[in-house]
């Protein structure tokens, strides 16, 4: 992987609001790390702390050069024939972490939003990665395997270009492909904060990956809407980033395509029956 230097946080103006609020965190007790009597320290939040709050604040460089090749030897993305094939897995469904129980609310899960969105807090789209097998030249850790325990579905944009919604809230960008990847849990956490370098090396990344694909027929409308609330971070240089070759992908299947397509026209079929009309006592279930 070509290496690049990151600029210093302190001169760079449009990173103000990721390692520069970093730094002047570093020293507030991170969340989770302590136990309850601040004596033990959760071995499951470590990595992600020490590199956040230590290395960064440390050793900038190093921490960027060690995050970007996290990302790349850790991160699965969805195989492009698979994007070329489906570009959104899940057009019909919303991420709403309030329609848990486990929010301070009522069990609400698939219940609809105003606009009659399935709303989800995030299960079905993690459950797309564990279906999936991992193909990978460049890691003898992932290849040939399917995912368990300790990795997270990410989204790779938080927010989306014109409008105040987060992207995970529009149905054009929640299982857009361009805007997921797996990764493992310490590691995910580091692109949550809107403006890191973790992010934006996370996103020009997949604009990378997908962005210059020519998508035929029908979908191509819905995949250029997509994108276009989608923007590519000018602070990460193309020639910095690695060949796919580098990187690792779940496998293409056709059968996982026709699955997927099966579902979506019975989504289709069922909300065209609840506007009609469906017979007394008739039920269905998608899953």
């Amino acid at each position: 992987m070509k290496t690049f230097r990151w600029p210093s946080p302190r001169n760079n103006p449009a990173n103000s609001a990721g390692e520069d609020q970093c730094a002047a965190n570093a020293l507030t007790p991170p969340p989770g790390t302590l136990s309850r009597g601040s004596h033990l320290v959760d071995g499951n939040h470590v990595l992600y702390h020490y590199l956040q709050k230590d290395l960064l604040i440390s050793d900038i460089w190093l921490f960027q050069m060690l995050v970007a090749r996290l990302i790349t030897d850790l991160g699965i993305w969805i195989h492009p024939d698979t994007y070329s094939s489906i570009p959104v897995l899940l057009p019909h469904v919303i991420r709403d972490a309030s329609c848990r129980k486990s929010a301070g609310g009522e069990e609400e899960w698939g219940a609809p939003d105003e606009s009659g969105h399935f709303r989800d807090d995030n299960s079905l789209i993690k459950a797309i990665g564990k279906q999936l097998t991992v193909s990978s030249s460049a890691s003898h850790i992932y290849s040939n395997r399917k995912l368990g325990a300790g990795f997270t579905a990410c989204h790779v944009w938080r927010k989306a270009e014109r409008t105040n919604q987060l992207a995970s809230r529009l149905p054009t960008l929640n299982s857009f492909v361009p805007n997921l990847v797996w990764l493992p849990n310490q590691v995910a956490k580091l692109t949550d904060r809107e403006g890191s370098f973790a992010q934006s090396y996370l996103q020009a990344l997949s604009w990378k990956i997908y962005r210059d694909m020519r998508i035929e027929g029908s979908r191509a409308k819905y995949v250029a809407e997509a994108w276009s609330f989608l923007r590519r971070p000018e602070v990460i240089p193309e020639d910095g980033l690695p060949a796919s070759d580098k990187l690792s992908f779940f496998e293409h299947s056709p059968r996982f395509v026709e699955n997927r397509i099966k579902k979506l026209e019975l989504v289709v079929g069922l909300l065209e029956m609840s506007i009609l009309g469906s017979a007394p006592g008739t039920s269905h279930r998608v899953v």
